[in-house]
């Protein structure tokens, strides 16, 4: 069964509301969530791990009332939060045995043919020995996958999980989270658009606590076909672009000047047509003045 979220909402004691009302379906594979920093993704990746309870909503997954009975959940869950501390001075061997054990992983044998497997699978068979305090920032992310994949859980929630790392770590990172997104439901919380390009086969973009768009990168392109255009221009006239165009997205040209992205509904002289991409459709939801759930850019 899917996971499913209905009408979660959740307001702080500062007033602050990081969640107004979510409503998501979530299928086996890999599912992104975009949003910029504070958009309420964090919020919902707790909630959801059953780490604190929303004010109202429901969570629902494989026949679980998550918020009724989170002890059940977490029998499914794996979860790796934006901030993943580990002990010092303990080998990635020796602290998974203890996380098995802490999961119920009782015989030895067991044990070692778990921890053998998540090993091989994040490809740190080799660096086992060695304290996890002296891992790279990719590694330790490895890691953090690792030890949630020890319960072999079917619901797999992962936090900016590729913040900070180089390129080549998050190339490894993210071919670990595409190889365990085919088995599993993968919620996988990002603002870093080109992540959920390359994994993701459905996605929604939230801020200030709301679903702006959920729909699958196909269908987001091809509603997109036709009206993303480019230009180049001095950067002293992006102020007069910004006021009679929505202007997504410049970047600087080899001479300095600006290539500008743009959102028409129909040519304009001098625009010529791009080729859209998911990061034209995230600037284009966040513009959204609406907070009325969309299926598809229109």
């Amino acid at each position: 069964m899917n996971l499913q979220i209905r009408n979660l909402r959740k307001t702080y004691p500062n007033g602050v509301k990081a969640l107004s009302g979510i409503d998501l379906e979530v299928k086996k594979g890999m599912f992104g969530l975009l949003g910029p920093n504070g958009a309420g993704k964090s919020t919902l990746m707790r909630t959801i791990a059953t780490l604190q309870l929303p004010d109202e909503g429901s969570i629902s997954f494989q026949g679980i009332d998550v918020l009724k009975e989170p002890l059940a959940l977490k029998a499914l869950l794996g979860y790796l939060p934006q901030d993943f501390g580990v002990y010092p001075n303990m080998s990635a061997e020796a602290l998974l045995d203890m996380f098995a054990l802490l999961k119920g992983v009782s015989s030895r044998k067991e044990r070692r043919l778990v921890i053998g497997k998540v090993l091989e699978l994040t490809n740190l068979t080799e660096v086992r020995k060695k304290h996890v305090s002296g891992y790279s920032g990719g590694m330790k992310q490895r890691f953090g996958i690792a030890q949630l994949l020890l319960n072999n859980p079917s619901l797999i929630i992962v936090d900016e999980p590729t913040a900070g790392l180089d390129p080549a770590e998050r190339s490894r990172f993210l071919n670990v989270l595409r190889d365990i997104g085919i088995e599993n439901t993968v919620l996988f919380s990002t603002h870093l658009v080109a992540d959920v390009e390359e994994l993701c086969h459905d996605l929604a973009i939230i801020n200030s606590g709301t679903v702006l768009l959920h729909d699958t990168p196909t269908n987001i392109l091809q509603g997109l076909a036709g009206k993303i255009f480019s230009k180049a221009i001095e950067k002293e006239d992006l102020p007069f672009f910004h006021e009679r165009f929505s202007i997504l997205s410049s970047s600087y040209n080899q001479d300095n000047s600006l290539q500008i992205r743009a959102y028409l509904k129909e040519e304009s002289e001098g625009f010529e047509r791009a080729q859209p991409n998911l990061e034209d459709a995230y600037f284009i939801a966040l513009s959204q003045e609406s907070s009325t759930p969309i299926n598809r850019l229109t």
